[in-house]
């Protein structure tokens, strides 16, 4: 018999995850509430899609029922949601859970969300202090990482087998938050300049294949654990922003606009934090190392799949993916005056 595995929330961030699981002979089912999400081709790698909602408790532990062999949790936002992962991993071979490095703070407190970003003395381990929590809202600035600390808390305490990712900016085909976008909008468009606001930043990024190949690891040697999952190779903003113009096939002219007089969004990159994760962890685990490009192709061959022109020549995304149009007249505005000055 086949190994099992479940992945909850599985049609974003964690396709890539359902398919090499299923390439490596694993019998995958995925649930999600859009079947629409779910790739065309799932069907090929035998891949089942449920529909089904994370928040439903019922109807999830219910699909758990008596374990699978792997359990994959990529909607565990609250330490709600981990009680109840931690009750279910106790029937599973081997449990994953997506955090995020926003649990992470600096020596003086300060996390990705705070006012004052934080300061980091190189590159960030998995035994750097994480945020504390009070009850906070997840869906806020305070609560998000707040709520993904105390749910790894919470997980280390009552789970078992529960190996924890802290994966950063993820990218890839199926990401619910496609951040190359903009710069596929621009190539679309036919842009020939691209304003860039603060491209020295040296942000780690992780590629939905990192995720894929760190959960794999850990399905194979089941344990407690944390671990950052990161693209081995972390490079300034701007340069992240050049190779995704060439991926994209477009040939844009990077304008420098920091110090200008224009709205702060202009010239925003994905990469936004000066933050680098050590990935030692994982290397020492047997997870092989991707690079940027590995996520960077697959979302911007995915993000054209689905691009239409709307009726006033602008491309758009379905609604679901929730990504508009990028300003391109303020852009404009700013790199005229840039160039006047």
């Amino acid at each position: 018999m086949p190994d099992t595995a479940l992945l909850l929330g599985g049609t974003g961030s964690l396709q890539r995850t359902a398919e090499l699981l299923a390439t490596h002979g694993w019998q995958v089912t995925v649930t999600g509430r859009d079947a629409t999400a779910a790739p065309q081709d799932w069907a090929s790698y035998g891949i089942r899609m449920v529909v089904a909602d994370r928040t439903d408790e019922q109807a999830t532990a219910t699909l758990v029922g008596g374990g699978f062999d792997l359990l994959v949790d990529g909607q565990c936002y609250t330490p709600e949601r981990a009680r109840e992962l931690a009750r279910w991993s106790r029937g599973c071979g081997s449990t994953v859970v997506l955090s995020a490095k926003a649990v992470y703070v600096d020596g003086l407190g300060r996390h990705l969300n705070s006012p004052q970003k934080p300061v980091w003395d190189g590159p960030v381990g998995e035994d750097r202090p994480t945020m504390g929590y009070a009850g906070e809202a997840y869906r806020s600035a305070e609560g998000y990482g707040a709520n993904k600390a105390e749910a790894e808390r919470v997980l280390r305490a009552e789970g078992e087998r529960v190996s924890v990712l802290r994966p950063s900016k993820i990218h890839g085909a199926g990401t619910r938050q496609p951040r190359l976008w903009g710069v596929l909008a621009r190539v679309l468009a036919g842009r020939t300049r691209m304003a860039v606001r603060r491209g020295d930043l040296v942000e780690s990024t992780t590629s939905t294949e990192a995720v894929a190949r760190a959960v794999l690891a850990c399905a194979q040697s089941p344990a407690a654990r944390v671990l950052n999952v990161a693209d081995g190779d972390p490079r300034p903003a701007r340069d992240l922003l050049a190779e995704t113009i060439a991926l994209a096939g477009g040939t844009v002219e990077l304008v420098d606009v920091d110090g200008c007089e224009c709205p702060e969004e202009v010239g925003r990159l994905p990469w936004t934090l000066d933050m680098v994760l050590d990935t030692s962890a994982a290397r020492a685990l047997g997870v092989t190392p991707t690079v940027f490009a590995d996520g960077a192709a697959a979302e911007l061959e995915w993000l054209r799949s689905l691009a239409r022109r709307a009726p006033d020549g602008t491309w758009r995304l379905p609604e679901r993916l929730d990504v508009g149009w990028p300003d391109l007249a303020a852009e404009d505005a700013c790199l005229d005056l840039v160039t006047e000055t």
